[in-house]
């Protein structure tokens, strides 16, 4: 539960700092580097998030 709001916390502390960057800057190469790291964030975040419950639901046991 911990690693949940800990993942969720930073995923949103990073894309409030990159967006507001890539909207100070204004040029279009940049926010598309940008918009693509924060997609591929969201999706380990996401895969990290899945990963945990899975275990969590598994008690550690590898099936």
């Amino acid at each position: 539960m911990g690693n949940l709001v800990s993942g969720i916390i930073g995923a949103a502390v990073f894309i409030a700092f990159s967006a507001g960057l890539a909207g100070s800057i204004g040029t279009v190469p940049f926010g598309i580097i940008v918009g693509s790291v924060i997609i591929m964030m969201l999706v380990d975040l996401g895969q990290s998030i899945k990963g945990g419950f899975r275990k969590n639901n598994n008690h550690g046991n590898k099936t």
